[in-house]
């Protein structure tokens, strides 16, 4: 548990791993050969959580996840079009809260600072390039 968790205590461990569970069915299995159960923890460690709120965040995207798939088969086996939409509305609010958690985790390791790299700069005759930090203030662009 501490290798897929990463915490040094035991109970934390232990605690993530059936929190994972409680969106589960016992018996839920999908395809007849991939565990959902062992699915979990193993994407929990695919994730490698750093710290105690990478942790509880990584717990949260496997299971999301699973209820994204999960919705997303309701929706392609749904016969009629109130239970398609009421489906794909589930499926989509799942897809936002996923795509958040990704966000939510890339801001958290990289504490909230996002980096811009211009690779290729093309300067025309007569223009002007400035090399360096650049930031703005009010209207003008002033240097650092």
């Amino acid at each position: 548990m501490t290798k897929i968790f990463g915490s040094e205590s035991p109970a934390v461990n232990e605690g993530l791993f059936l929190q994972g569970y409680m969106t589960l069915k016992p018996t839920e299995v999908e395809d007849g050969t991939t565990d959902m159960r062992g699915f979990m923890p193993a994407i929990v460690r695919e994730i490698a959580p750093r710290d105690g709120v990478e942790r509880m965040l990584a717990v949260q995207m496997a299971t999301t996840h699973v209820a994204l798939i999960r919705q997303g088969g309701r929706m392609a086996n749904a016969e009629q079009l109130p239970q398609f939409e009421a489906h794909e509305r589930a499926y989509n609010k799942l897809a936002r809260t996923y795509t958040s958690q990704v966000e939510a985790l890339r801001k958290y390791r990289n504490g909230g600072k996002q980096t811009v790299t211009v690779q290729h700069v093309n300067v025309e005759d007569g223009g002007q390039a400035i090399v360096g930090n650049v930031e703005t203030r009010g209207r003008g662009v002033h240097e650092k």
